[in-house]
């Protein structure tokens, strides 16, 4: 519920059109939501998050402009997230992404 919470947050800053949080909470396995502000974009949430629940071995559900997944395999959220981030590409939405620094990597 917290990813979630936070994704609906995020959201609802001005210009936010998609939100995309995955991430391995304290309990284990991966939690996964996409939240999209349906008035900037035209994109289907489950449709988005559904390949990258797959890949860490996991489903979930949808309602309407945000999608809730859950998965078992932790190790697999770099895929995942390099699977969101193609999708984005392929589908014109973004033109490119940076690749984050992984926790633990310095920067400079």
């Amino acid at each position: 519920d917290d990813l979630r919470d936070l994704a609906v947050a995020v959201r609802e800053q001005p210009g936010v059109g998609l939100v995309v949080l995955i991430g391995a909470p304290d309990g284990g396995g991966v939690a996964l939501v996409a939240a999209v502000d349906s008035e900037l974009l035209s994109l289907v949430p489950h449709e988005l998050l559904a390949p990258a629940a797959r890949l860490t071995g996991g489903g979930g559900g949808k309602a309407g402009d945000l999608a809730t997944a859950g998965g078992r395999d932790p190790d697999a959220i770099p895929a995942a997230l390099d699977l969101v981030r193609g999708t984005l590409v392929e589908q014109g939405v973004v033109a490119s992404f940076e690749p984050p620094l992984s926790a633990g990597r310095a920067s400079g």
